[in-house]
């Protein structure tokens, strides 16, 4: 292979990897809010998972691309991103209702 195409491959593999590590920064940074938000609503006593809320994210960064992605492709990359959080998050409530004796179905609000 050429040296011009091996030089090219490598500056976009480099900017691949850091927008990668930026994605993940932001991805921890959701995540902590994402618990600050679940606190505040248990604290509350106020449900967990809110479809519409969900619904409207979703629709929101639809919306707010200007690609190349897609409307469906937003929407197929952000679900289950969405989801993950409330599994994560599910869990979590069902070890902290497992260690209180409650009990919880344990299925995806999101499907």
């Amino acid at each position: 292979m050429p040296k011009r195409f091996e030089a090219e491959l490598a500056a976009l593999r480099e900017r691949v990897d850091a927008i990668d590590t930026q994605l993940l920064a932001l991805l921890n940074a959701r995540a902590a809010v994402v618990r600050d938000i679940y606190m505040l609503k248990e604290q509350q006593g106020v449900p967990r998972f809110n479809k519409a809320r969900t619904d409207a994210i979703l629709q929101r960064l639809g919306a707010e691309s200007c690609g190349p992605l897609t409307v469906q492709e937003v929407h197929a990359l952000f679900r289950p991103i969405l989801e993950f959080f409330v599994n994560v998050y599910q869990s979590a409530a069902r070890s902290d209702q497992a260690a209180d004796g409650a009990d919880d179905a344990g299925v995806s609000p999101l499907r």
